[in-house]
């Protein structure tokens, strides 16, 4: 068998040419070039799998290449640990797992009053799909239950929140939570928590200073602070694991050596926690009591939600981290324009949406409202049912407040307020594709509103056009073509394009939508 000559031609490499088949066709070519009489028609040539065992590697090797570039940046990472990770070199802290809040009604049918300390632990099973949880609520202030009166039991109605507190199933009688390492001195020293869920915002760290503890105080980034500072940060990582992140000496102070460190927090959150009215039905820990007194006493006080449980959210997901991360760079760590003080309240773990506006640049006012994710169903985060501020909301707004402290100009204030919804009435008129049937197009048309114009899906001072209703609406299974007839603020009439206000968001409800077929 002859050999042809190399010729000194270049050959021209089809790079978009990655994946096996046109590897194997690009081998086989290249082959022939010198050796014209093989044509790679006989699939037991041992030639033939040479080619196609290196064209299967170089199809493997290509699709490796493509994820790890995908992977190296926000907008086109798929894994949510690379995300994680992207989001932190920008200095975003994605908001974790949030827990619920309801008001919960204790009935006493003793003839004594009966005192439930702040801190106890109530329960409840919620089924999702074939699976039980139980869910354990923790009450946030003391009351006092007064005595039956005549047969008729005494009640009083505390708020609790979801999740209890790692110590008591961790430790019971250690005050300074779950013992989650020793420190060897190094710096960047890095600990997992116990126990998963974790509450955001519910760490604290306490570490051992002879025969005592002193605790340290969680910040969001370690880079601005000192040598001595008693400082630590927290990740949330793919796996919903926390870890705590220690110092290197130089931002931030290391533990010292051999010293234990403890991690109190409450195990919990997540939408779960919205439970539905009377899940909570068992008083399941009472400090001080023993297991005999806690009988006792479920025998004459009875606890009961008559509410749903409003603000529990889970982590961020990756569209909002992609949103939302960003805003972090382009703040720059200072607020001097209305939108560095939006990106710095986004910043903030937990806070969802930020809208700023000033008549004067010494006063700003500051709107924000919570994380939530398309899975969740408060009608109004922020705000609780009777439209007052929720704890959720409080909370945030004291993190956005203290995070703002040291990147204002002098001079200047702000005020931070919560979201002002308002409700969108929409008449539409739909028709039909041929296989589908009125009750599914309208099932489909609710769905599709519900969704585009949800919570995750608006923000404040949205302008909503006409059109917009309608490019959702014709993307819904079953829709022929759409037309809205009528769209304004619950009140309003007519046919409208919607301008929210600066702390106003617009508000899609099934009620106020009302459709018709053509």
């Amino acid at each position: 068998m002859s050999v042809t000559p190399v010729s000194n031609i270049p050959i021209s490499v089809d790079y978009t040419g990655r994946d096996y088949y046109s590897l194997r066709e690009e081998l086989i070519a290249r082959i022939q070039d010198r050796i014209p009489e093989w044509t790679a028609s006989d699939p037991s040539d041992f030639g033939v799998a040479l080619v196609e065992a290196f064209a299967y590697l170089g199809d493997i090797v290509s699709y490796y290449i493509d994820r790890t570039a995908n992977e190296a940046f926000l907008k086109t990472a798929v894994q949510r640990q690379s995300i994680l990770n992207i989001a932190q070199t920008y200095g975003y802290i994605p908001a974790g797992y949030r827990q619920a809040t309801v008001d919960v009604t204790f009935s006493n049918s003793s003839n004594t009053d009966v005192t439930i300390p702040e801190g106890s632990v109530l329960s409840g099973d919620v089924v999702t799909g074939d699976v039980v949880d139980t869910l354990y609520f923790t009450t946030n202030a003391e009351i006092t239950v007064d005595a039956a009166v005549d047969d008729v039991p005494g009640t009083a109605t505390v708020s609790a929140s979801e999740g209890r507190l790692v110590s008591l199933f961790v430790d019971g009688a250690n005050a300074y939570g779950e013992l989650i390492g020793t420190s060897d001195g190094s710096p960047d020293m890095a600990f997992e928590l116990g126990e998963t869920p974790v509450v955001d915002g519910s760490i604290t760290i306490y570490i051992q200073d002879g025969d005592v503890y002193s605790k340290w105080t969680q910040v969001q980034h370690l880079v601005d602070y000192g040598p001595s500072d008693t400082v630590y940060t927290t990740f949330l990582n793919e796996n919903d694991t926390v870890t705590i992140n220690f110092g290197d000496g130089v931002s931030g102070a290391i533990p010292t050596a051999y010293s234990e460190i403890r991690a109190l927090y409450t195990v919990g959150g997540g939408s779960i926690g919205n439970v539905s009215a009377s899940t909570i039905n068992n008083i399941y820990y009472i400090s001080g009591l023993s297991e005999a007194e806690l009988t006792a006493l479920q025998g004459n006080v009875t606890v009961i939600n008559e509410g749903t449980g409003i603000g529990g959210s889970n982590p961020e997901s990756n569209d909002q981290i992609r949103i939302a991360a960003p805003s972090s760079i382009r703040s720059g760590n200072r607020a001097v324009s209305l939108k560095d003080f939006a990106d710095i309240a986004l910043s903030v773990s937990g806070v969802g949406k930020a809208n700023a506006t000033a008549a004067i640049w010494t006063s700003v006012t500051l709107y924000i409202s919570p994380s939530r994710t398309a899975l969740d169903t408060d009608a109004q985060p922020g705000l609780d049912d009777l439209g007052d501020p929720s704890a959720e909301y409080l909370r945030l707004k004291a993190d956005v407040e203290a995070s703002l402290a040291d990147k204002l100009l002098i001079g200047t204030t702000v005020t931070v307020q919560p979201p002002t919804y308002v409700d969108v009435v929409v008449n539409l008129q739909y028709a039909v594709l041929d296989q589908y049937t009125t009750a599914e197009v309208e099932a489909n048309i609710k769905t599709a509103l519900l969704t585009g114009f949800g919570y995750t899906g608006v923000n404040f001072q949205d302008t909503i056009y006409p059109q917009d209703i309608e490019f959702v609406v014709q993307q819904a299974p079953g829709v022929k073509t759409a037309k809205v007839l009528a769209l304004a603020e619950l009140g309003g009439s007519g046919l409208n394009t919607l301008t929210g206000a600066a702390g106003e968001i617009y508000r899609f409800t099934e009620a106020n939508l009302s459709l018709s077929e053509i």
